[in-house]
């Protein structure tokens, strides 16, 4: 093969190309943990509204089953976290050496309510990637005189 087509990287004495690709390297490695960071990541998109008797949650979660789905209660809290596993694996025929790559993705949503909640009187439902957290509302109004 000629000098004239190969890559300009190519041409370079050995010592600078492991220096590229150490810096090539740098900047992939980041890239991928920025996009792993839960700073990053989708928000959960919710919707909550009261009824008088009600106090309801809906978190859109499409193509989620409801397995990955956690929810927890603390006080005035919910907490709904997704769990996302993906494994990958990768074979070289040629070498016979098997890469296997697997990363865990966690979002989560945390909505204050307004007033306590006891968790044995929470329902939660979830169909067609909406999930519904219904709580009785237990809120007082207070008149003003």
């Amino acid at each position: 093969m000629s000098n004239q087509h190969q890559p300009w990287s190519k041409k370079l004495p050995e010592n600078y190309q492991n220096i590229l690709k150490t810096i090539d390297g740098f900047f992939q490695n980041t890239m991928q943990q920025l996009n792993d960071n839960p700073l990053f990541l989708a928000p959960i998109p919710t919707n909550v509204f009261e009824t008088n008797d009600s106090f309801i949650i809906e978190a859109e979660l499409p193509g989620v089953s409801k397995k990955q789905i956690g929810l927890d209660i603390y006080r005035q809290t919910v907490r709904i976290q997704v769990t996302q596993d993906e494994r990958s694996e990768y074979i070289d025929d040629e070498s016979g050496i098997t890469e296997r790559v697997g990363h865990t993705q966690i979002r989560q949503r945390v909505i204050p309510v307004p007033f306590v909640i006891h968790e044995q009187e929470v329902k939660a439902t979830y169909k067609n990637g909406l999930l519904r957290i219904i709580i009785p509302n237990k809120r007082k109004q207070i008149s003003i005189e």
